[in-house]
């Protein structure tokens, strides 16, 4: 079986449904597993269509699989935001792939430190990615992990 070509871009208007479904998807399916049912009914409700309507304003990519988007993530100021990758595409790369990209704008920007809001999901992976945690915050039920991963050659 060949291996499936994973091609990441920056995200325009176009992909809004797309990223859309994907965060939907990846809440309820992938997310879920992490989290109360009083919590994933919330952010249904608010996160897709926050992450779908700031693909212009944020530095937001998106990966493709035979043309078809997959995963998306972004960078708003020195800010991770938004690592999604749809459930059926999850643990192939794909998020690793977003995150290099994300990284490299990070690095073309001189930023000192990228920090994250991560889920306990999500908190593995940053972790991997030599991110550290900072403190934890609740909403409600909702236990986010903020985190940050300093640059190499950058100090206080």
């Amino acid at each position: 079986m060949l291996e499936k070509q994973i091609a990441i871009r920056r995200a325009t208007a176009d992909d809004c449904h797309a990223v859309h479904d994907i965060v939907l998807r990846a809440i309820r399916e992938t997310n879920a597993r992490d989290y109360p049912a009083s919590v994933i009914d919330r952010l249904v409700l608010t996160l897709p269509e926050k992450v779908a309507s700031n693909l212009e304003n944020w530095h937001a990519f998106v990966a493709t699989v035979d043309g078809r988007v997959v995963g998306t993530a972004s960078l708003s100021g020195d800010t991770v935001k938004s690592v999604f990758v749809h459930p059926d595409y999850q643990r192939g790369g794909i998020a690793t792939k977003l995150m290099g990209a994300v990284e490299n704008v990070a690095l073309a920007q001189s930023l000192r430190a990228l920090n994250v809001q991560s889920s306990i999901t999500a908190q593995p992976f940053y972790a991997k990615w030599g991110f550290n945690v900072v403190r934890e915050e609740f909403y409600g039920e909702e236990r986010t992990i903020v985190m940050s991963k300093p640059f190499r050659g950058t100090s206080d």
